[in-house]
């Protein structure tokens, strides 16, 4: 694992996070809102791989 695959995944998880804490800034409609809490369960899948991955490369 290079250090590029690390930052990638870092940047990836602060992008994550960035965009979970946009969202909740916003006044949505019903519609959205619920669109945007699917998204947030496949963003928290994510972020927990993306944690394991870090942990990995960290104990390796």
């Amino acid at each position: 694992m290079t250090a590029q695959v690390l930052i990638g995944l870092l940047e990836e998880m602060m992008d994550l996070k960035l965009q979970h804490f946009a969202e909740t800034q916003l006044k949505l409609t019903p519609e959205v809102a619920r669109l945007l809490q699917e998204k947030r369960e496949t963003d928290r899948r994510r972020l927990d791989q993306i944690r394991a991955e870090l942990v990995r490369i960290l104990d390796g």
